[in-house]
């Protein structure tokens, strides 16, 4: 994996470029197609229809990881840029996109969430699902999420609560308040409505919306190897259109 320079990531943020990559090693997953499973989660639908509903020409979905949010996502707009640091996971989600007959309309590209490399103003609409709670500096990953979203446009992004499940696992590792370190090693912070306020208050941003969302998904591969419930504050940010 080649290095993303940035001076805006933190050495945990960078390390967990590579540990993202090994953890979509198919060749790790025993005998599983992807990591997480099939099932999109619930709100790709609910992003799509919101991008759909504005006329997006350009939606990204960052990180796409095995692409099990691809084909809900599509519905949603013409083109549907893909991006991801792990050439693992794009591999996959490539298939993915096959499977569901939307290859011909997504672009994949390695892309890191702190430097996309795209232009200002440049995609109608943003998805972005279980990555800002891994990062130790989200507020520059949310900086570069409105860079490159186009006046009245929308980003669609989640934070774990304290409810998801992550934080009874037994191989997690608290750190400090409502911060961890999974068995992974991947970062984890957890977020209720206040602080996801002072987040989105410190990079100049308000929520259009913010709802609580729950749902149950089906076993991991080699990890979590049950039906699991999960909670997020899933929050949509629109960009003035002046």
């Amino acid at each position: 994996m080649e290095d993303f320079v940035n001076a805006d990531v933190p050495a945990p943020d960078a390390a967990a470029v590579p540990l993202w990559n090994d953890a979509y090693d198919t060749s790790q997953l025993e005998g599983h197609e992807n990591l997480w499973g099939d099932p999109p989660v619930p709100y790709a639908a609910t992003a799509a229809r919101l991008f759909a509903e504005n006329s997006a020409g350009t939606v990204l979905d960052l990180p796409c990881g095995d692409g099990r949010n691809l084909p809900p996502l599509a519905t949603g707009t013409p083109i549907l840029l893909a991006g991801d640091t792990s050439l693992n996971a794009m591999t996959i989600a490539e298939s993915v996109a096959e499977r569901a007959g939307i290859r011909a309309k997504t672009v994949f590209t390695k892309m890191d969430v702190f430097d996309t490399g795209l232009l200002d103003d440049s995609v109608d609409g943003i998805f972005c699902w279980d990555l800002l709670g891994h990062l130790t500096n989200p507020e520059a990953a949310l900086k570069e999420l409105h860079r490159i979203t186009r006046k009245g446009g929308r980003i669609v992004a989640n934070m774990w609560t304290m409810n998801d499940c992550q934080v009874t696992d037994p191989n997690i590792r608290k750190i400090r308040p409502k911060e961890y370190i999974d068995h992974f090693d991947f970062y984890c912070r957890f977020y209720d409505h206040e602080d996801l306020d002072a987040l989105l208050s410190s990079v100049g941003m308000t929520a259009e919306s913010v709802e609580t969302a729950a749902w149950r998904e089906p076993p991991h591969a080699e990890y979590r190897v049950y039906e699991h419930d999960h909670e997020s504050l899933v929050f949509t940010v629109k960009k003035a259109a002046n």
